[in-house]
C-alpha cells in the first residue's frame, strides 16, 4: 500500500524547509513529498509535511492562518531584518517605554499593508526573492495586504549594558504574514530599528502537536489522509451513489446536514473523496483524490 498522509514536524533550527523535506522522505522512503508553508533555517516549529496524495492538500493547508512566538530585538536593524544578516543601523533603545512599545504595536494589529523582506521566499517573475539577492540582483518587492489577528506583548527586556531592549511577542496572522517584517517596521516606528532574533511557529491552521524531526528520522509515523483532511475542513458526509460519482469528479448534490464553504467529502466508510467548495446546492470539487493516483 502507498504510504501517504500528514507529518507534522517540529523543525530545529538550522535546516531549510527543503532540508526537512529530504529527510522526511528518507525516513518513510519515498519520493512524493512537499511542504506547505516555508520556515527559514533560523526558525523552529510546525513545518506541515505532505506525502504522497496528501501532497495535493498542501496548497489549501498552506492559506490557513498561523500562531508564532517571537522575540523581536529593538535598537538594531539588519539586511534580513532577522539575526543571520548584517547589521546596517543601531540606535539607543533604552529611552523607549513600555506605554511607547504598546501604542506603536497598536497599529500593527488587523489588516495591514507589508512589504517581505527582500531575502523571503516571494516570488518574482518566477524566482525566489532570496535567490535573486544572492546572485547579485537588485530587487523591489510589492507591498502585501495580510491580517494580523493578534498581536500580544508577552515581555519586555533590556538587555544590559547595551542600549538595546528585546520584546517577546506571541503573533496570529493570516497566510503570507512576515514576522521578521513586523519586527523591522515595528523597530523602524519607533525610530530605533528592529530585527527579529528568535521565531517559533507554534500552529498552522487545526495542526499544533508536532513531533521533533530527529524522532521521526527514528520512529516514522504519519497522520492518515482522511484524518489529516477531518482535522483541517469541516466534514461532509455523502451517500454510496453520490461517493461513486464525487469520486470521478462530478459534482453533487449538498447533504442536507452539510456545513458550507470549503469542506472534506467523505464516503459512508469514512474515507476521504475530495476537497470541494459547496456553491449553488453542489459540491464543487476542487481535490479528487483518485484511488490510482
Amino acid at each position: 500500500m502507498a504510504i501517504e498522509g500528514i507529518v507534522l514536524v517540529d523543525k530545529p533550527e538550522g535546516p531549510t524547509s527543503h532540508d526537512v523535506v529530504a529527510k522526511i522522505r528518507k525516513a518513510f522512503d519515498t519520493r512524493k513529498v512537499g511542504h506547505a508553508g516555508t520556515l527559514d533555517p533560523m526558525a523552529t516549529g510546525m513545518l506541515v509535511i505532505g506525502i504522497g496524495r496528501a501532497t495535493r492538500l498542501l496548497g489549501y493547508l498552506t492559506a490557513h492562518d498561523k500562531e508564532y512566538l517571537a522575540t523581536m530585538r529593538l535598537g538594531i536593524a539588519t539586511d534580513t531584518d532577522d539575526a543571520t544578516g548584517e547589521e546596517i543601523s543601531r540606535a539607543d533603545a533604552s529611552a523607549i517605554t513600555e506605554n511607547g512599545i504598546l501604542e506603536v504595536v497598536r497599529n500593527f494589529r488587523g489588516p495591514i499593508s507589508q512589504q517581505p523582506s527582500k531575502i523571503s521566499a516571494v516570488k518574482i517573475d518566477g524566482r525566489r526573492a532570496y535567490a535573486r539577492v544572492r546572485d547579485g540582483e537588485e530587487i523591489e518587492i510589492p507591498s502585501r495586504d495580510v491580517i494580523v489577528q493578534d498581536l500580544e506583548i508577552l515581555e519586555i527586556r533590556a538587555l544590559p549594558d547595551s542600549k538595546l531592549i528585546d520584546v517577546d511577542i506571541r503573533v496570529v496572522c493570516s497566510a503570507g504574514t512576515y514576522i521578521r517584517a513586523l519586527a523591522r517596521d515595528i523597530g523602524s516606528e519607533l525610530n530605533v530599528g528592529g530585527h527579529l532574533t528568535h521565531l517559533r511557529r507554534t500552529r498552522s491552521g487545526q495542526f499544533s502537536k508536532m513531533t521533533p524531526l530527529a524522532q521521526l528520522q527514528e520512529n516514522p509515523q504519519l497522520i492518515s489522509l482522511s484524518d489529516a483532511v477531518r482535522m483541517a475542513f469541516p466534514e461532509s458526509k455523502i451517500s454510496a451513489e453520490a461517493a461513486s460519482k464525487a469520486r470521478n469528479g462530478v459534482r453533487v448534490m449538498v447533504p442536507p446536514d452539510s456545513p458550507m464553504g470549503i469542506v472534506g467529502v467523505f464516503d459512508s466508510n469514512g474515507e476521504v473523496i475530495s476537497i470541494s467548495e459547496t456553491k449553488d446546492g453542489e459540491l464543487v470539487p476542487l481535490v479528487v483524490f483518485a484511488a490510482n493516483e
